[in-house]
Order: C-alpha cells, then sequence, then structure tokens
C-alpha cells in the first residue's frame, strides 16, 4: 500500500506524543553519511527520518520540542570522525544536554567507511572509546549497526559487504554493555521483502545504493525510532506512526 507524504503527516499529527512521564530526552546522533542529514531534497542518511527536517520534508519520529542533534558526517570513519575535529562537535552537544539534566542518547553507527581502510577491529577499538567517552559525560552510548546498501543478488538477496562491520559492533556492544540497534539486519530484511524496485525507489539517485532520498530518510528514521523503542519500551518520546511502522515490520513499500 503507497503512502503519500500528506497521509504520512495526517499520520504523524493524529497521535500524540509519548506520556509525560516520560524522562525529558535528547538524542545526539554520530555516523557517516548514512546517518548524517540532507541539506537537499534527495540526499542524506536515515537522521532527518527521526529528528524531522524543514528542509528535506521530512517528518519527525521524536515528539515536538525532543533536541535531536545530528553531529553525523558524510565520508567519516571511526577515526576520520575524531581526528577532523567532528567527534569534539559531537562531545560538545553531548555535555550541553546532559547540563540540562535531560537523559542524553548517543546514537553511533559507523562501518560504511571503516570497512574501506581497516579490518572490523580497528573500528571496534574506536568504538569502544568512544563508549568510554560518552558514559564519562553521563550520557548513554546506543551502537547502530550499519544501514545495508541495497545493492542486490540475481535471487534477490542482498549482496552483504558490511556484515562484519556490523558483527564487530554487536560484539563491542555485548562487550561494553550497551543497548544495540542492529539496523543492519532490520534493513536487510526489511529491502529484501520488498525487492530491488522498491528499495531503490529509496535511493538518493538510481544508481546510488547507498545514500537516501527523503522517502528513504522517512522509512529508515522510522525504523529506527522503532529500534529505540523496541531497546527502551515506553521510555522515550517517540512519536507513534503506525501505517509506516506495520509496513515496515511486514515487508510493504511505502513508496
Amino acid at each position: 500500500m503507497l503512502l503519500s507524504t500528506l497521509t504520512l503527516i495526517i499520520l504523524s499529527l493524529s497521535v500524540k506524543a509519548a506520556p509525560s512521564a516520560v524522562s525529558p530526552t535528547s538524542f545526539v546522533l554520530v555516523g557517516d553519511s548514512t546517518t548524517a542529514n540532507g541539506t537537499t531534497p534527495n540526499s542524506g542518511g536515515w537522521g532527518n527520518g527521526l529528528c524531522g527536517s524543514t528542509i528535506t520534508g521530512n517528518i519527525a519520529s521524536v515528539a515536538a520540542g525532543t533536541p535531536c542533534i545530528n553531529t553525523a558526517h558524510n565520508g567519516a570513519t571511526t577515526g576520520s570522525f575524531v581526528a577532523g575535529g567532528f567527534w569534539n562537535i559531537s562531545l560538545t552537544a553531548i555535555r550541553g544536554e546532559v547540563a540540562k539534566g535531560r537523559r542524553t542518547l548517543v546514537t553511533i553507527q559507523f562501518g560504511h567507511n571503516d570497512m574501506k581502510i581497516a579490518p572490523p577491529e580497528s573500528m571496534g577499538a574506536n568504538l569502544t572509546e568512544m563508549v568510554r567517552q560518552v558514559r564519562g559525560l553521563g550520557a548513554e552510548p546506543v551502537l547502530v549497526t550499519s544501514l545495508t546498501r541495497r545493492s542486490f543478488n540475481s535471487d534477490g538477496t542482498v549482496a552483504d559487504s558490511l556484515g562484519p562491520w556490523a558483527d564487530e559492533a554487536i560484539l563491542i556492544a555485548r562487550q561494553q554493555g550497551t543497548h544495540l540497534l542492529d539496523l543492519h539486519a532490520a534493513s536487510i530484511k526489511y529491502v529484501e521483502a520488498i525487492g530491488p524496485d522498491a528499495a531503490h525507489r529509496l535511493n538518493r539517485t538510481p544508481d546510488d545504493n547507498t545514500h537516501l532520498n527523503v522517502n528513504g530518510t522517512t522509512v529508515f528514521g522510522r525504523m529506527l525510532a522503532d529500534l529505540l523503542n523496541a531497546s527502551y519500551p515506553g521510555q522515550l518520546p517517540i512519536i507513534a506512526n503506525p501505517q509506516l511502522s506495520s509496513n515496515i515490520a511486514n515487508g510493504i513499500p511505502s513508496f
């Protein structure tokens, strides 16, 4: 069943935010281009689909007034994100939200670029240090496995090259006792269910199987929100979107 943007907006506005008993919560997003906000209508990662964007027209998955700060950077590895000063930007944002007395969740998703330069263990060591620093500031690290690329084998299965890096994030989450959002597995399951044609309708451009257009950002931002809800049941200011969540859960294209 195809959903128009108007339908999604109506659904989003027709439901209420999480109950007032939910602790004041902030989100800080850390990662590469598959998390980063797009600055034009057909570019970016899932970040705008979680935080919302008036620039690209994405519907927020978090309640109005919830700080959702996207510090992800295009082309980043866990190493270059630190070396390029972007991690310091993230830490500043985290400190600011913690100082306000807000529960601060920090999602960390890498892998797409780390896989090009180093083995999974290198990324794992960097993730471990990031987790340590986030906790040192009084915030909560949430490790996220890599969003799948939408490249397919002839039999309709995903041609997955990110698996070892997703597995490394899972290992570090286990070792460090952090929450884990297995976006890699969830996104593979979904795009295989909807098939290549529908999956490629979420591409930034027809041949770009990594980055997302507005519809892709909306779908995978919602997927991330649903994974957060499952990991923190009843605790977070996540707005419900029953139709989109149902489509994702049941492998039905929304666009």
